[in-house]
């Protein structure tokens, strides 16, 4: 077991699978369908939010047990069944990703404690040495990483088209984001004062851009004329 190596995945669109019964079963599918996977469970039982999702046509809900046949097409599988050896061999042989709840010799990725606020994602592992050190850390995150800063991961993304055309010189970006990102605009937004943090973001674009344009004239200036 070596779950060293993170990444997030883009599952939108690709046929994951989830399979067995276990007491997070439902909150593996949920996290697919957030995600936007094509997601299908195959188990004869289901928990009453997997059939209420399934009703919705959020996913899908195969009611028999699983079959080899049901890996065809998967991008990622989850298992949590007693014995999940024959389905992460089967899973291995397809090139298909695996986690097998629980069983983590029969893993090919692992699940983090994740804290979400907006399009900020923060995952935390132990490499399987101690999942209660990482949920701690996960609240101890929650009550220090708030609302503000889903806020401002929205002014920044709304801000990004903007600042990308008007000023060219990477350098220059990379300083302007620096700049929002040290500013009080994190402070304005978790005492609710909305406008004034999207007010203090376009004036630090608007100060960037400026000095932008000032450099690029100034270096116009001094080219010899031919």
């Amino acid at each position: 077991m070596n779950f060293r190596f993170p990444v997030f995945l883009d599952v939108t669109g690709k046929r994951c699978l989830v399979t067995g019964e276990g007491y997070d079963v439902a909150g593996k599918v949920k996290s697919l369908i957030d995600a936007c996977a094509e997601t299908t469970y195959i188990n004869p039982n289901a928990v009453p939010e997997i059939e209420q999702w399934a009703a919705l046509d959020l996913m899908v809900w195969k009611r028999r047990a699983f079959e080899p046949s049901d890996l065809e097409g998967c991008f990622l599988v989850i298992t949590d069944h007693e014995d999940n050896s024959r389905i992460f061999r089967l899973a291995e042989e397809r090139g298909i990703l695996c986690n097998s709840v629980d069983n983590p010799e029969h893993c090919r990725f692992s699940f983090g404690s994740v804290h979400r606020q907006g399009e900020l994602t923060v995952a935390i592992s132990t490499n399987g040495a101690a999942p209660a050190l990482a949920v701690r850390l996960r609240e101890k995150l929650e009550r220090e990483i708030g609302p503000e800063y889903a806020a401002l991961l929205t002014l920044l993304k709304e801000s990004r088209p903007l600042i990308t055309e008007a000023i060219g010189d990477f350098a220059r970006r990379r300083d302007l984001w620096y700049r929002i990102v040290d500013s009080t605009v994190l402070a304005k937004l978790r005492e609710g004062h909305t406008a004034a943090a999207a007010g203090q973001v376009r004036q630090l674009i608007e100060e960037a851009i400026q000095e932008s344009t000032g450099v690029a004239r100034e270096d116009s200036s001094t080219e010899p004329r031919a």
